[in-house]
Formats: structure tokens, sequence, C-alpha cells
């Protein structure tokens, strides 16, 4: 399924904090280097040109602006990006509203980084911010689609046989993960994604 998380990891295609051009090491790879913030309105063009680089075609841009036409699906101050020293947008990390069975929880996807900042901590960081921003939200559970080397690192788990938290399609059981952001044990069931991812 396209968009729910960055399923071929921060190297991949997916527009994590991948590889950079050139393989060398960007001056903004330095602690504090990078401010995760929300996204505000003046920052959607800066969005999708941060999805469109990162990504070999659109449909990650497109399905942001989906997710965002969505009143069920997007979720004020749960869409984050983090500045480039230049205070410009370098990386982009979104929650949306998905269930499991009928409880609510939220599914992080898509992130991008764009390619000229990958492997420089862009990505940790506005992923970090914005599941901090869940959490202080009152969000219980975050679910993702993608690398099982990558998001461990933010306390993601595999999904099914840690809780008992199905897909709504046969994906990899080491790629599909959830995370309790306060603690609690998550609900058991099915996730059920927003209208605009397509599965179903």
């Amino acid at each position: 399924m396209s968009g729910t998380g960055t399923s071929d990891g921060p190297d991949g295609p997916h527009g994590g904090d991948g590889a950079r051009a050139g393989g060398s090491p960007s001056p903004a790879a330095v602690p504090g280097a990078w401010q995760p913030r929300p996204e505000t309105t003046a920052d959607r063009p800066a969005v999708r040109r941060i999805h469109l680089a990162a990504f070999e075609a659109p449909g990650e841009a497109d399905l942001v602006e989906a997710l965002r036409r969505d009143p069920a699906a997007w979720l004020p101050g749960l869409s984050w990006v983090a500045d480039a020293p230049d205070f410009t947008p370098a990386a982009h990390a979104l929650l949306t509203r998905c269930q499991i069975d009928e409880a609510p929880a939220v599914a992080l996807a898509p992130c991008a980084v764009l390619p000229a900042y990958q492997r420089c901590g862009a990505g940790d960081a506005v992923i970090r911010a914005l599941l901090a921003a869940a959490r202080a939200a009152g969000e219980r559970t975050a679910i993702v689609l993608g690398h099982p080397s990558y998001y461990p690192r933010f306390g993601f788990v595999p999904a099914v046989p840690r809780f008992g938290i199905l897909p709504p399609q046969p994906w990899p059981e080491a790629a599909f993960m959830a995370l309790s952001l306060d603690g609690s044990p998550p609900p058991r069931g099915t996730v059920r994604y927003a209208g605009a991812f397509g599965t179903g």
C-alpha cells in the first residue's frame, strides 16, 4: 500500500532519513541542527516538494493532500516539519486517524526527507517530535508499516506477535509495527486506515 510508512526503510525510495547524494556528511548532521515544529498553512507547498523529491512518483505527495482534505483522518497539530539550519522545511512526518477495530489510534505515514538532507538526522528529529506531540494530545497507540531496522529506535515493535494488532492486508509481520504512546496495553483487533490509503 502506498504511503503507510517508509516501507523501503530510511535508505530507500520512501523518503526516510536515507542516503545523502554523494555520501558525504551534511553540516546539518549535528545535535540540535534540526528544528521540528507543527506544519503551518504556509508550509504546504514545501511539504509537497519534500515528498515529490523523496519519492519516485507523486503518490505520497498526493496522499498527504488527500488526507488533509479528510476531516475524519486529519488531526490538527499532528503534521510536522523539521527545518534545516536555513529555516526551510527539510523533512515531514504525518500522523492520521486510524482504528483498531473500534478503538482510535494513529497511523504514521508518510514520512519524507529532502534528498540533500538524508542521513543527517532530519527524519529522526521530526518523527520523535511528532510522536511526542501525539502523546501530549492524548493519543494512545501509533501504527507504522515500515523498515524493521529503522522504526524500533522510536519504540515500535511488531504489532501482531506483541499486541495482537492485525494489518488490513497480509503485510510482512516484521514491518507492521505498533507503539504504545501512553504505556498502556494497546487494543487488540484489525487496523482500519483512512480511505485515502486504499487498503479496503
